[in-house]
């Protein structure tokens, strides 16, 4: 109740985690199942972001049918993604322009495979941390994640997110994304965020690009797509 003890509290016991997962990082890493969840959910606890792998799993069991049609028809499913069945396709219910993202992508010479990022926050996604206005942190998962195959014949990865524009925290969650993309861009191809211009064009932010990314945050306005809109941001092709 006294100010400045809780946040010197958490302040110490930050400092006590951080130390024991640096400590144990390789043995926490050899663990599976149920423990390795348990330590996941304590680093997911720490007050501010820490960085965190995704723990992709063997296998994916995936819808097939959209429960929320009424004759619960099958999904459409697409090639070359990470979990397929034996046919080499994955079943995934996609808007229109999501399904334009994935068919473009499919269609590039260094394209390898891709993986459909789960939308809830999961050890299997890959999670990125943003600020809300109130200055509460929340968890954005992207959509995509291109794997690609570099000239000298490496692999790398890109993160494509067609995403709406339309929800209140937005803009927070494209700052976060733009930040994401300031520490670890170095890791990928690509970081792009895409949305749906109102005349139907597909508009894309390279967040790659350091003069993309000072405009998203310098950006007040109250709706995010006029950056999309602005000469900052390209037509996705």
């Amino acid at each position: 109740m006294i100010d400045g003890i809780a946040h010197a509290v958490e302040a110490v016991a930050t400092k006590w985690v951080q130390g024991h997962f640096a400590r144990f990082a390789v043995e926490i890493k050899n663990m599976t199942g149920a423990t390795r969840d348990a330590y996941l959910k304590v680093r997911e606890q720490i007050s501010k972001p820490e960085e965190t792998g995704i723990d992709l799993t063997d296998n994916l069991k995936a819808a097939t049918k959209d429960s929320n049609a009424e004759d619960a028809r099958d999904l459409p499913t697409f090639a070359d993604h990470l979990y397929s069945d034996n046919k080499g396709r994955f079943p995934a219910k996609l808007n229109d322009w999501e399904t334009t993202v994935i068919e473009t992508e499919l269609k590039r010479p260094s394209f390898v495979a891709w993986y459909r990022n789960p939308s809830r926050s999961a050890p299997s996604a890959l999670r990125i941390a943003y600020e809300d206005d109130a200055g509460k942190w929340g968890s954005l998962q992207v959509d995509f994640i291109i794997i690609s195959r570099r000239d000298d014949g490496t692999l790398a990865a890109s993160i494509v997110d067609p995403h709406g524009d339309h929800l209140a925290d937005a803009k927070a969650k494209l700052r976060g994304l733009a930040g994401y993309a300031e520490k670890f861009g170095h890791r990928y191809i690509r970081i792009d965020s895409i949305v749906k211009a109102a005349d139907g064009r597909l508009r894309s932010l390279d967040l790659l690009d350091a003069k993309v990314r000072d405009a998203v945050r310098k950006f007040e306005g109250g709706k995010v797509s006029r950056i999309y809109e602005s000469s900052y941001a390209s037509d996705y092709r």
